[in-house]
């Protein structure tokens, strides 16, 4: 392969693969860097979830005045504790868990209940902030109980199921 850039040098394709894509310091995994913690992922569906409340809201309405200042307050809430998420601290991934297992239960029974009087867009866009928050709740709780054993920030071992008297040294 050619590239008029580099004084017609042919390079592979694994070279050129290399200079166009990005620096592994720009790329964020999406499991954990810390080993056992799911928050930074939570935290990005817990943004996705908040947006996309915020913003599709004039499209699943039923009753705007009514419902923007709930909406905009869950928002705010859910935003609040989203930038609170630690790996340092466990009872901010509980409340991530408890609002994300609210909101999921809130847009899944609004959607559902009104299902014969909201236009189609509404449902959907109802049961995708649903299910947003229901991989949130998933993973706040994958955090919630590695906390409860004690397993953040720790690596699994070959013996991490034996009996504490049978444990390699």
């Amino acid at each position: 392969m050619s590239d008029p850039r580099h004084n017609e040098v042919d390079l592979t394709d694994t070279e050129v693969a290399a200079m166009y894509s990005p620096s592994p310091a720009s790329v964020r995994a999406w499991w954990p860097s810390v080993p056992h913690y799911w928050g930074d992922g939570v935290r990005q569906l817990l943004l996705g979830g908040a947006t996309l409340m915020v913003v599709a809201s004039p499209f699943y309405g039923s009753n705007l005045r009514v419902e923007f200042p709930f909406v905009i307050v869950g928002a705010l809430v859910i935003v609040a504790f989203a930038a609170l998420t630690s790996p340092r601290v466990w009872w901010i991934s509980a409340v991530d868990a408890i609002l994300s297992g609210a909101g999921a239960i809130i847009y899944a029974t609004w959607g559902i209940f009104e299902y014969g009087t909201i236009s189609p867009i509404a449902l959907v866009l109802r049961l995708a902030i649903a299910f947003i928050f229901l991989f949130a709740f998933y993973f706040s709780m994958k955090t919630v109980r590695a906390f409860t054993l004690g397993q953040v920030g720790k690596r699994e071992t070959i013996d991490e199921f034996e009996e504490r008297d049978d444990k390699l040294a």
